[in-house]
Order: C-alpha cells, then structure tokens, then sequence
C-alpha cells in the first residue's frame, strides 16, 4: 500500500495515457510508480449464497410430491371415504413452533392445513 506525498492519503493503481501511474483517492494527485506496472490488482466477489439454492417453482411439472390416503374435507363423503393428498411442510410460524403441514387433494384440488 503506497500514501500519497501530498495529503497522506491512500494512492490507487490507474492506467492513465497508456502508463500505469498511482492516484490519490483524497486530492486527486498522480505519483508515477515503476512498480505499479508490476501490481497485480485484483479484486474477490463474495458469492451470494442464494446462487446456490435450488429453488423449484410449483409450476415445475416434474416436480413430485409425497402421498397419503386421507379425509378430504370438501369431496369425502364420510369418514372412511378416504382420498389420494400430496402434503409438504412450510415454516409457518416462529422458529420454535413445529412446520405446518398442507395436503392437497388430488381430486378436488382443496389445500387444507394441520398445526402440530
């Protein structure tokens, strides 16, 4: 790291007219450097970590659900009339409340919802 001669500032590598040359990022006043056409600048980009979560639209067709045979409050008849639901799980509530579950009926298409 190299301070500037004038006001103590911090000096930056610039390419100006061809020739490297180090700028103060304060005053705005140029230094020629032989070293600074040795400097490598480089620069490290934080990953953003939701790059690296596979997130699947509900629209994704592929996309499969688990299955259970179960009441379905809107087509059952009775209660022995059970019927086909995908269900999964959403954090609903706070962190340390249990997820809620949701089943769909594969019939009728109804979202119900059970609180643990």
């Amino acid at each position: 790291m190299k301070f500037c001669d004038e006001c103590g500032g911090m000096l930056v590598s610039k390419k100006e007219d061809g020739e490297s040359k180090m700028k103060c990022r304060n005053c705005g006043e140029f230094q020629e450097d032989v070293e600074a056409d040795e400097m490598k600048v480089t620069e490290k980009k934080e990953e953003d970590p939701m790059d690296r979560l596979n997130v699947s639209s509900e629209d994704d067709e592929e996309t499969t659900r688990p299955t259970t045979m179960k009441e379905c409050p809107e087509c059952s008849e009775s209660k022995k009339d059970e019927k086909e639901h995908e269900w999964w799980m959403e954090q609903t509530r706070s962190s340390d409340e249990p997820p809620t579950r949701f089943y769909e009926c594969t019939e009728c298409r109804n979202v119900h919802k059970v609180y643990d």
